[in-house]
């Protein structure tokens, strides 16, 4: 797996995949208004897709064309709302 250099500015509208959940329905976590830094890394079968912002973390794995995503990992900061009072 290649390491990974730099992040890239993405916009939602771009990144924001519909994944699957177990129940069934497909769900699209980003905000396609907002810009997200991440990045790409290609392996032989998929490319893993990690999208980043100061509230939220996913990582994804996905085919060609963002074909077949599947939802890694969701993740949001939960001390962010308290940062935001003491420190904004």
């Amino acid at each position: 797996m290649p390491k990974v250099e730099s992040l890239n500015a993405l916009i939602g509208s771009y990144v924001n995949l519909e994944y699957p959940l177990p129940s069934g329905i497909k769900a699209k976590f980003l905000n396609d208004q907002i810009t997200y830094l991440g990045t790409q890394l290609e392996s032989d079968k998929f490319c893993y897709g990690v999208v980043a912002n100061a509230d939220y973390i996913l990582v994804c794995t996905y085919e060609e064309e963002g074909k077949n995503p599947n939802l890694l990992l969701f993740k949001k900061d939960k001390n962010w709302a308290t940062y935001k009072e003491y420190y904004c």
